[in-house]
């Protein structure tokens, strides 16, 4: 089923905005190791409020988008796998803010993994959505044109035959 522009846009935007802001934080944390300010103190802050824009969209999807997906039976793996590493992604990111110590370093770096993962499925799982549009198209089109000469051919029998019984 496809999004409206509003809908498209939201999701997209929210996405883009938390992974941009993860990769960030990874990078500057993880990467280069930069002593903790006010920007890490921002990005984490944004990827938080983006998080649940994202958790939002994604909400939005589920009534129409999803359901359709799934009773027709289209991208099931790619929209199911994108999913279960959304909610994956929620559980640990409450652990990371509600947590113990304990569990803080093996949550974080699932989360890192999956975010990771995340990023490349979802745009895999819209590329396969457009190849699957444009495929259906093109055999709706060539169905239509096949039936408009089927529609053309029997028009000119049909002609030919009244022809033939008017003489």
């Amino acid at each position: 089923m496809r999004l409206g522009f509003v809908q498209k846009s939201a999701v997209w935007t929210a996405t883009a905005v938390v992974a941009l802001t993860g990769a960030a934080w990874f990078v500057l944390h993880d990467l280069i190791d930069a002593e903790p300010g006010e920007s890490e103190r921002l990005l984490l802050m944004l990827h938080g409020i983006s998080a649940y824009a994202v958790l939002i969209a994604i909400g939005s999807l589920l009534p129409l988008h999803v359901r359709s997906g799934w009773h027709r039976r289209r991208k099931r793996w790619t929209g199911g796998t994108t999913l279960a590493m959304l909610a994956l992604l929620a559980m640990t990111g409450l652990v990371l803010y509600y947590g113990g110590e304990q569990t803080r370093e093996p949550a974080r770096w699932i989360h890192i993994a999956i975010g990771i993962a995340c990023m490349a499925l979802f745009p895999i799982h819209a590329l396969l959505a457009a190849t699957v549009r444009r495929s259906a198209d093109s055999a709706i089109s060539s169905r239509d044109g096949a039936a408009e000469s089927e529609s053309r051919g029997a028009s000119a029998i049909t002609g030919r035959r009244t022809e033939a019984l008017s003489q």
